[in-house]
């Protein structure tokens, strides 16, 4: 089954057209990321900002084009922290669906985290991973965790208001940041998660992936590509060390010097210390000295569960 799927964040409007065949088989024909910021300022005041909403109309015009090219059989509009925060969201999605011809559905934070697990551990279930695991999905408003065995149901959910632009907005107001900023900063992601994953459920984990825009940064940063390949970046295994040390070169630079840096993509040079900064914390707190990146991440899962029925358009609830 051919379906599309349209990823609205709170940093970035993501495009995946794919094919689905059976239930856990999924082939990307088109992957594609922009940069639109539609979170910016939500933090603050729950509303989206008029420029940011113009920014991702455009670049939902260009989706809608590829759309209609591919002509799916199914398609559907999720979004996640930044639509869930903003007081106007709902009527943003009414004008979206009219002119775009996109259903839409506003995932629940633990909505988000069981289908970024079962996209990004779909792959780890063929092969001899054993044991418990925790999917991390660090994203622009808010970060994901889901535990369980790969390729089945997350035996544990939770979803945290520590995303990498909501904390940049936050915590960070120089450039480069200041130590006290930092030093805010990393308190707080400790203390949320220490204060929403139990240390029991943490305890009981022997291994992490890590997907989306923070750890696929973070490795083709480490690999030094000039050219984003993501066959190089699927399966990468990040160490806490790495992450501490591309960290410790991002805060010593400002947001022009760091987006000249090898791996980094234009629209993240700003937010990518907060993103370093909660992958760190998140090894921390569940013990784990190295993460394994996935490129299939939540765009995989809502294909699956497009597919076969499970997820739908809000209105069709």
């Amino acid at each position: 089954m051919k379906v599309a799927i349209v990823d609205l964040g709170t940093n970035t409007c993501r495009l995946f057209l794919a094919t689905v065949a059976g239930a856990s088989e999924v082939r990307a024909h088109v992957r594609q990321t922009t940069v639109v910021r539609l979170g910016e300022g939500v933090d603050e005041d729950r509303r989206l900002r008029p420029a940011a909403i113009e920014r991702t109309r455009a670049c939902l015009a260009g989706y809608a084009a590829e759309l209609r090219r591919f002509s799916p059989e199914r398609r559907l509009l999720i979004a996640t922290s930044v639509l869930r925060d903003a007081r106007d969201g709902a009527a943003f999605l009414a004008a979206v669906e009219r002119e775009y011809g996109m259903p839409s559905r506003v995932l629940r934070g633990e909505e988000e985290a069981a289908l970024a697990f079962r996209g990004g551990t779909a792959e780890l279930a063929a092969t001899s991973a054993s044991g418990k695991l925790v999917l991390i999905d660090i994203g622009g408003g808010s970060t994901e965790f889901a535990i369980g065995a790969p390729g089945g149901a997350p035996s544990f959910v939770r979803s945290l208001d520590v995303g990498a632009v909501r904390l940049t907005e936050r915590f960070i107001r120089h450039d480069p940041p200041l130590p006290g900023e930092l030093t805010a900063l990393s308190d707080f992601v400790a203390g949320t998660i220490a204060g929403n994953v139990p240390a029991a459920v943490r305890n009981g984990v022997a291994a992490a992936v890590g997907v989306a825009g923070t750890y696929t940064t973070l490795v083709a940063h480490k690999l030094a590509l000039t050219v984003y390949q993501p066959e190089l970046v699927h399966g990468h295994v990040l160490t806490l060390a790495d992450i501490e040390a591309s960290l410790a070169r991002f805060v010593g630079l400002t947001h022009a010097q760091r987006a000249r840096l090898a791996g980094i993509q234009a629209g993240r040079e700003d937010v990518i210390i907060a993103g370093a900064v909660i992958a760190r914390e998140a090894c921390r707190a569940f013990s784990l000295d190295a993460v394994r990146c996935s490129e299939a991440d939540l765009l995989e899962g809502a294909a699956l569960a497009l597919a076969e029925g499970s997820l739908a358009a809000s209105t069709a609830d």
